[in-house]
């Protein structure tokens, strides 16, 4: 199917450890996305996470820019309250 809407993110991340950590829970979500309206894959440049979401509409692309950015921002929340202890 055709996925006319695309965005790429591009994340600079604080240290390469967090970036391992933001690839490794974003990617499950890429490789099987729960509906066939969209595709994600991400990827590291560095200590930089990119995410590109391919989507066949604006509705579906906004949905899965939020769920992807929701688990970042739960990544980053779990990280803070780890280092805080």
């Amino acid at each position: 199917m055709k996925m006319p809407r695309e965005l790429l993110a591009r994340i600079p991340m604080p240290s390469e450890a967090l970036a391992e950590a933001a690839l490794k829970a974003l990617r499950p979500e890429a490789e099987r996305p729960p509906s066939d309206r969209f595709e994600a894959e991400v990827w590291l440049e560095g200590n930089t996470l990119c995410l590109r979401i391919r989507a066949r509409d604006t509705s579906s692309l906004r949905a899965a820019f939020n769920s992807f950015f929701s688990w970042l921002k739960a990544l980053g929340d779990a990280c803070q309250v780890a280092s805080s202890h």
